[in-house]
């Protein structure tokens, strides 16, 4: 894991080394991701990925620092998706990001306005615990809310009981399995 995190300045200045990342992983994972093309509007995700059941839009925050854009960014999408796409298909919209935002950020205020207000669980999934994921052959599943994060959540509890079965303090990676603040 301390292999992955201090590649992160590597990973920022390869092009499109993001996407390859996330890619590899989740198509291990059992999605399969598509990258809409670039300059091309009608489609505004940053990724759409599909699995057998159902499909995530999502909007990859690497880094975090727009964060607080990515669930308003993911209404947009999830809109666009609904109406132009397939309306039957659940889908499911999903942050990935780097590191998770502090908890004193609006980011877990907006999740919780979008989830009382329009009944829309955004999940939200760091590249880390898609790794974790990856790297001990577990099951992904964001129809279950192991990844609905919130003010009151903010911790990933599927991949901290992956860390701990593989006797690792999840305490060693705060921020990214759960918010450092």
């Amino acid at each position: 894991m301390m292999h992955l995190i201090n590649s992160y300045s590597q990973i920022k200045l390869t092009p499109n080394a993001e996407s390859k990342l996330i890619g590899l992983l989740l198509d291990k994972l059992g999605g399969q991701i598509y990258f809409p093309r670039k300059g091309d509007n009608s489609e505004r995700f940053d990724a759409l990925i599909l699995f057998s059941t159902y499909s995530c839009v999502a909007e990859i925050e690497i880094p975090s620092t727009e964060i607080l854009d990515a669930p308003r960014n993911l209404l947009d999408d999830y809109a666009v998706i609904k109406s132009r796409k397939d309306g039957n298909k659940k889908i499911i919209p999903v942050v990935i990001c780097w590191d998770l935002p502090n908890k004193r950020t609006d980011y877990w205020n907006v999740i919780d306005d979008i989830n009382r207000i329009l009944s829309i669980k955004i999940k939200t999934i760091s590249v880390l615990s898609l790794a974790l994921h990856y790297w001990t052959n577990t099951d992904l599943d964001f129809e279950n809310d192991d990844y609905f994060l919130y003010s009151d959540n903010t911790r990933m509890v599927a991949s901290e009981k992956i860390l701990k079965e593989n006797h690792i303090d999840p305490q060693k990676y705060a921020g990214y399995f759960q918010p450092i603040k």
